[in-house]
Order: structure tokens, then C-alpha cells, then sequence
């Protein structure tokens, strides 16, 4: 993922239960989150099956992320996700109701 200073994020290299996981699952519902480590580094090797086979089978835990607890607060991480899915969404959601106004058009122009 690119750099997002709005967003807080910097680098990530994970699919599944990692850092962005965890922030995430704090925002939405941290009652239940047990903060524990949780998945690996993945190999560049390992990479390459990501769409063709389990998980389970590519990490030692199926998460395809590395989180290990204790830099952060839980309030820290929640904030992280909430601002995270907050400009991923605004930002996916540029432009939205232009194109979705032209395709009703010419939706409706082919009907005429």
C-alpha cells in the first residue's frame, strides 16, 4: 500500500491478520479482540501461491501479516483503523456519484 499520511499508514505487507487486522477489529469491536502475536513474515516465494492454496499452508498460522502487540495502545490502534477505512473509503468514493449519474444516463439514452 502507498504512503497515506491521512490515514496514519506508512508501508503495509499484509493480506490477512496482521497489523492493519488488528487496528481494524479494534475499532470495529475491541471487546472482542484478545491482543496476542499472531502471523509471520511471508516469503517472496510464498507469495506467489497467495491465490492458489490455503493459507494455513503458506504461514505458520494462516494470518498473512505479522502482528506483534505492545507498540501501541488499544485506543492507538483502534484510531489507526477507524482512520484508515476512513480515507480508504473517501477516497475509493471520489467521484462516485459523477460516474454513477453518467452510467444511469446512458443507461437511460440507450432506452430512448
Amino acid at each position: 500500500m502507498q504512503q497515506s499520511s491521512s490515514a496514519l499508514i506508512y508501508q503495509i505487507d499484509e493480506l490477512h491478520g496482521g497489523f492493519m487486522s488488528v487496528c481494524t477489529a479494534l475499532w470495529l469491536c475491541p471487546e472482542k479482540v484478545v491482543l496476542q502475536p499472531m502471523g509471520s513474515e511471508i516469503t517472496d516465494r510464498n507469495r506467489t501461491f497467495a491465490d492458489f492454496m490455503g493459507w494455513d499452508k503458506l504461514t505458520k498460522d494462516g494470518c498473512w501479516g505479522n502482528y506483534v502487540p505492545g507498540e501501541l495502545t488499544k485506543e492507538e490502534m483502534a484510531e489507526k483503523g477507524r482512520v484508515f477505512w476512513e480515507t480508504f473509503i473517501s477516497r475509493k468514493c471520489e467521484g462516485l456519484k459523477e460516474v454513477l449519474e453518467e452510467a444511469y444516463q446512458r443507461k437511460t439514452d440507450r432506452k430512448s
